[in-house]
């Protein structure tokens, strides 16, 4: 096909993921034509009548006709406002996720010791390293493929982050047990069997960072129970859940803790169930 001038391309992009049941069409369409032009998305504005090459331009778009996630194209997803590089092997990090920060944040002060389970990009350990400069901070997963994509991030936005291959809490330091005064988390959490719950962006992520056994809170469970072995005395568990069934199990599950509660997220769907003091 011809040149076509930039604004004309996003018109009919925007059709072609419309047409694909793109949720976000149009945005799509000008963060792809930000990232293939190697211009900032503020700069489209002011080039929208110039003739653009199409080819390279259509070849993103087919990408994310595809469903492929929107991060995994252009390799990266601002999370905590901080550009956090990502791609296939680990889940995308999601706006709703911030709320576990606010909440490990509001729950904690001062210098401490944390430990985000399953960090994926390392989105959550570095955002909390960012506002917290005189922590410990540590990140685990079991993915070597989510661990590359933490190393770049950590490296870039928070070098002291400690990252730490192995499930769960079972990698960090033995030495350290009893003394963390904090451990957060975003845990898979649907129902494994359950992917009509999800939509087709989010079943090209990794399903072992999404599903977790029947009811989908097997990683919940045991992670609350590693936990109330890890934490201080006064420690804070903070967990993402799905729903509020989910939330309200968790609640259960962490009874006999001194105090817990449910924070919901932007959209008012509860998203983080904390309790403090396991013993």
């Amino acid at each position: 096909m011809p040149d076509a001038t930039l604004r004309d391309w996003l018109r009919r992009a925007t059709q072609v993921l419309s047409d694909a049941g793109v949720g976000s069409p149009r945005p799509d369409a000008e963060r792809l034509a930000a990232h293939g032009l190697g211009i900032a998305w503020s700069e489209l504005w002011l080039r929208l009548d110039d003739p653009v090459q199409v080819a390279p331009l259509d070849a993103l778009i087919e990408r994310r006709a595809s469903h492929e996630p929107l991060a995994y194209i252009t390799g990266s997803v601002v999370f905590w406002g901080l550009e956090m590089a990502c791609g296939p092997g680990a889940l995308v990090p999601r706006p709703e996720t911030e709320t576990l920060v606010d909440v490990a944040l509001e729950l904690t002060s001062g210098s401490q010791r944390a430990v985000d389970v399953g960090t994926g990009t390392g989105a959550v350990a570095v955002a909390f390293a960012r506002e917290r400069p005189g922590a410990e901070v540590w990140a685990t997963d079991i993915s070597p493929d989510a661990l590359r994509w933490a190393d770049r991030n950590v490296a870039r936005h928070a070098p002291g982050v400690r990252l730490v291959p192995g499930d769960l809490l079972g990698p960090v330091p033995r030495r350290l047990r009893g003394s963390i005064d904090l451990v957060m988390s975003n845990p898979p959490y649907v129902p494994e069997g359950r992917s009509d719950l999800l939509g087709p962006d989010v079943l090209r992520e990794p399903a072992q960072a999404l599903f977790a056994g029947p009811d989908g809170d097997e990683v919940l469970v045991r992670l609350v129970g590693e936990a109330g072995e890890a934490l201080a005395s006064d420690g804070v568990l903070a967990l993402e859940v799905g729903t509020p069934e989910q939330a309200e199990r968790v609640r259960t599950l962490v009874a006999g803790w001194k105090a817990s509660g449910v924070r919901d997220d932007h959209t008012g769907r509860p998203r983080v169930v904390w309790a403090r003091g396991p013993r």
